[in-house]
């Protein structure tokens, strides 16, 4: 293990030219005028090993967070944080391996909850509420309005994604058919596949209906976040298949959510298998199904209060300055 991470540093140092800068550039770029329905487009690899980030910890700039944290603050973007960014929701005491193994001293995350998980691993983690919020819009207000207008009232469908080594085979019909029994009070319904999925050929299906799909875009793509969320904000109502990061920022976005859960059968690898098994009977994932597979088209009280503790709330946010004496702490723990 220690024997691959010196090789992928090796690597990660040598892409670090300006050609291999110009190259991920341009192809962002490119991705930057692409619409959001073209999703094999916005779905394909990026080289793993193209200068995605001038993080120390590369996982850091996953989904873009890194970069829309600088943004952000007006930091410079050739900053390395000196943190590790924990890169999406667990609703279970699971911590990825790669956070762990992260040379960094300390960690940022999003919620109290993960704050008491990660300080088993590292004395110093900070909590700065839902990482949405610190990405801008992908689309202007007049876009996002035209966007409104094109679909009239409209509900917005997650498909539950998939990961390396672990792919969920979800019961679409009986999802849809859940879907179909609440739409009668709304003009379109649309659905967000996550870019691996695009590349599993999930979206088809939904399209064979005539349901209008999109994605947020690549992992390694910094504008993953910003047309999440211009893509959330477009809609009423929010559904989706199982518990995982969208339904945080849904709520924190104020767009009622619910959960049409059918435990899908799953393909893994058997480590992957056993984690899988263990997050669906944790706590917390169990607790988020229970209260957002009810039909409601409003925010219940008791939703707002799980979603902050699991997901982080607007309590959690942090001002520009409030962000920058964290970086420049963590700074000091990192140079001691």
């Amino acid at each position: 293990m220690k024997i691959k991470k010196i090789i992928k540093k090796v690597i990660y140092t040598v892409n670090k030219n300006p050609i291999s800068v110009g190259i991920y550039n341009r192809e962002i770029t490119q991705r930057a005028k692409l619409p959001l329905k073209d999703l094999l487009s916005l779905s394909k690899p990026i080289n793993m090993f193209s200068p995605f980030t001038s993080e120390i910890h590369q996982g850091n700039d996953w989904y873009g967070h890194a970069k829309n944290f600088k943004k952000y603050m007006n930091i410079p973007q050739n900053y390395p944080f000196k943190f590790t960014i924990e890169h999406g929701v667990y609703l279970t005491d699971q911590v990825s391996p790669l956070e762990i193994e992260s040379d960094l001293p300390s960690f940022v995350t999003y919620s109290n909850y993960r704050v008491n998980v990660l300080k088993k691993y590292k004395k110093n983690v900070f909590c700065i509420g839902p990482f949405l919020h610190y990405a801008p819009h992908f689309y202007n207000e007049e876009i996002i309005h035209s966007e409104k207008k094109r679909l009239g009232k409209n509900i917005l469908l997650f498909h539950g994604h998939s990961i390396d080594n672990y792919i969920p085979h979800y019961d679409t019909d009986w999802f849809l058919k859940k879907v179909q029994k609440i739409k009668k009070d709304f003009e379109t319904v649309r659905v967000c596949i996550y870019w691996i999925d695009v590349l599993r050929g999930v979206h088809k299906y939904y399209q064979s209906l005539g349901i209008e799909c999109v994605t947020a875009g690549h992992i390694l793509d910094p504008l993953f976040h910003p047309r999440l969320k211009s893509i959330i904000e477009i809609s009423d109502l929010t559904i989706s298949n199982d518990a995982s990061t969208h339904v945080g920022y849904c709520v924190y976005l104020n767009k009622p959510h619910i959960i049409f859960h059918d435990n899908p059968e799953f393909t893994a690898d058997k480590n992957n298998s056993a984690l899988a098994l263990d997050f669906k009977a944790s706590k917390p994932y169990q607790e988020v199904l229970k209260e957002f597979s009810q039909v409601r088209f409003s925010i219940s009280k008791k939703q707002h209060k799980i979603t902050h503790q699991y997901f982080g709330s607007k309590e959690d946010i942090k001002t520009k300055e409030e962000f920058q004496k964290i970086v420049d702490l963590t700074e000091k723990i990192y140079q001691r």
